[in-house]
């Protein structure tokens, strides 16, 4: 199949319309599903399930998985294991449906070690979402964007908790790259970041890099191309598209898309990473309906890097420079100062 090459700026949810197919899948790499709410509000009453609605839903979930997850094979190791503590009577306990979605997107993390993978209650009269909503300030508020301070040597320093599919997102964040343009060094803190947009991922990542820059190809559980991530003409200040001091903070709580950022830039040798290493969760994920009552949040494409031809999935992004994370964005300021060459 041939890659579909895709330069367009994206103006939202209408743009995004077009690449259904694909983007639903890889629409956000998002939060990571052990730290999420489950979709939904339980209404007392209908929130009760009974054992045999618990056996169909693990069956019905094990047959979604099979038929969606990126990795066939892997998937059918995963529902075989589910099946077994199934017939075991590991679940026979569950009571309500939001137990059902806590227990079991528990264990098809640990069973698989993916932790995107998740239930979500299914909310009547709406389309299944694999979008999580966040209730914490810092992933909530200014679109995740928390901090933006020009510091002593002129260094810029940026930090955002989410990359949000938003054109208010995107517009927040042109505003803070636009006041750090010219800053002679730039440290973007990604240490509280949990993922989001692959969308905000590049349209970011276009600030430094030359237009039509392969960022990454997205990938199918066939092993087929269905789409390939250039950067956006037109964006940021030529100085950050050459040998600019980048450095990116990172930590074990920097997850999915953040990492797809860090992973990205590094990959073209154009930033020092800092910190601790990330989590290590690189598949895109979509929303698979299971039952009347649930929806999965599983894996459904994988992504490549154009220069490595592979990703951060299970292992994570290993720091450049080590430092504790408290320590890291000293670390990194000491960094650049270096760079720049101050005291």
């Amino acid at each position: 199949m041939t890659p579909r090459r895709d330069t367009r700026p994206p103006t939202g949810l209408s743009w995004l319309s077009s690449f259904a197919a694909v983007l639903t899948g890889f629409g956000m790499l998002l939060s990571v599903a052990a730290n999420a709410e489950p979709t939904g509000n339980a209404t007392p009453g209908l929130d009760v399930i009974d054992t045999p609605l618990v056996r169909a839903s693990v069956i019905s979930t094990v047959t979604a998985l099979s038929d969606s997850y990126v990795y066939p094979e892997a998937a059918s190791k995963i529902g075989t294991e589910m099946l077994k503590r199934l017939e075991n009577g590991l679940y026979d306990q569950i009571s309500t449906k939001r137990e059902f979605a806590d227990r079991i997107g528990e264990e098809l993390r640990e069973i698989s070690g993916d932790g995107h993978l998740g239930i979500m209650l299914k909310v009547a009269g709406e389309e299944p979402t694999h979008v999580i909503t966040e209730t914490v300030d810092r992933l909530r508020l200014n679109y995740g964007f928390q901090h933006i301070e020009i510091l002593e040597g002129n260094i810029g320093y940026l930090k955002f908790n989410k990359f949000y599919l938003d054109d208010e997102a995107r517009i927040t964040a042109d505003h803070a790259l636009g006041f750090l343009g010219t800053s002679d060094a730039l440290i973007i803190d990604l240490t509280e970041c949990v993922g989001g947009s692959p969308e905000l991922v590049r349209h970011i990542l276009s600030y430094f890099f030359a237009e039509q820059t392969p960022l990454w190809r997205i990938i199918d559980r066939h092993g087929e191309t269905t789409y390939e991530a250039l950067s956006t003409p037109g964006l940021g200040a030529e100085r950050f598209k050459r040998d600019f001091p980048l450095y990116v903070l990172t930590s074990a709580n920097t997850a999915s898309g953040a990492e797809l950022f860090a992973y990205t830039l590094r990959s073209y040798g154009k930033v020092q990473t800092v910190g601790q290493g990330t989590m290590g969760i690189a598949h895109a994920v979509g929303a698979i309906p299971i039952n009347e009552h649930f929806v999965g949040r599983f894996s459904t494409y994988r992504n490549a890097n154009p220069v490595t031809n592979s990703n951060w999935e299970g292992v994570g992004l290993e720091p450049d420079v080590p430092a504790k994370v408290e320590d890291s964005l000293d670390t990194a300021i000491r960094l650049a100062s270096e760079r720049l060459g101050g005291d």
